[in-house]
């Protein structure tokens, strides 16, 4: 009977006669190492999908990114001199730290180091960001040597940074590294005559002179001129140099130094002064003046009947000066 009961149980339809089912079984909990493992392979493959991602939108064009100073070299060819004391640069340290940077610069990425990169234009505004403690923001571009240059003097002369010598420099290193003339003077926005004008001066100005002058704005194309021809004469150069020594010169600033130079170079040297030496005859008439100086004797015969005299002596004396010489 006991069978057969349960054997009907079975096959009842009743509901309240099933048997209940069995609960369901916990979900396997993972341990904190395992947790641990998978958050740092999903921020990994994220990490990996926005470094492909950014790197495609580079190479389609611009995108600006936030770079740390320290990752940016300067371009392969400077277009600025460096200066001592610049306030106008203080000037624009302080707005950058006050607005914030407002227009970024423009590198390439630095194929000689993974994750450098190379600036084309902008180093002010990267030095104002590195002095601050900053990131800068920046425009990527797989830039050509040609392209760079390019972008960074059309940059330097939409701006006017450039002063007329930093701009003859600029033209004279792209020469020095063999850049084609129609490259640099598409580069600078110059004709043939402005190019050769340029050159002129970089080359026949001393690089010590030049870096000691600084950058001086306010110079133009015809006082740099002016100041290349002044130096040719190698007495000019020695005169400069010394120009560079003096206290005042080196007080001065940038525009007044090239001043400076320029005076320097056209001063007339000042006669030694000396103190003449009269000879009295026994009657006390003047027979002669002696004026000396470090380089030479002046006499100057003034009375007639003495002048005779020490004329007709001078054979004698010469004789004499040349048996008692060695």
């Amino acid at each position: 009977m006991k069978r057969r009961s349960t054997l009907a149980d079975l096959l009842s339809d009743n509901p309240e006669q099933e048997t209940a089912s069995p609960p369901p079984m916990p979900e396997p909990v993972a341990s904190g190492a395992l947790r641990a493992m998978g958050f740092s392979l999903e921020r990994m493959s994220l990490e990996a999908e926005s470094a492909r991602d950014l790197k495609a939108k580079i190479a389609a064009g611009e995108y600006v990114v936030e770079l740390d100073p320290k990752l940016v070299n300067a371009s392969f060819v400077s277009d600025r001199i460096p200066v001592e004391h610049d306030s106008e640069f203080d000037t624009f340290v302080k707005s950058i730290e006050e607005q914030g940077q407002q227009v970024p610069i423009l590198v390439r990425p630095d194929t000689q180091a993974e994750g450098r990169f190379q600036v084309a234009y902008g180093h002010r505004r990267l030095k104002a960001a590195a002095i601050l403690g900053r990131t800068v923001r920046a425009i990527v571009r797989p830039l050509s040597d040609v392209e760079l240059i390019i972008a960074q003097a059309k940059e330097n002369l939409d701006r006017r940074d450039l002063s007329y010598i930093e701009r003859a420099l600029f033209a004279w290193h792209l020469e020095e590294r063999k850049f084609e003339r129609s490259t640099i003077m598409l580069a600078l926005g110059v004709d043939k005559g402005d190019m050769s004008r340029l050159l002129t001066v970089a080359t026949s100005i001393p690089s010590e002179i030049v870096r000691a002058i600084g950058p001086a704005p306010k110079v133009g194309r015809p006082r740099w001129v002016q100041l290349a021809d002044m130096l040719k004469p190698a007495s000019a150069q020695k005169k400069a140099a010394a120009a560079l020594a003096e206290p005042a010169f080196k007080r001065a600033d940038t525009n007044e130094r090239f001043s400076l130079i320029i005076r320097a170079i056209a001063a007339t040297p000042q006669k030694e002064k000396s103190n003449p030496t009269s000879v009295i005859g026994a009657r006390g008439q003047v027979l002669a003046r002696i004026e000396e100086t470090r380089r030479r004797t002046l006499l100057a015969l003034d009375e007639p009947q003495f002048r005779a005299f020490v004329l007709s002596r001078l054979p004698a004396l010469v004789e004499e000066f040349d048996q008692n010489t060695p």
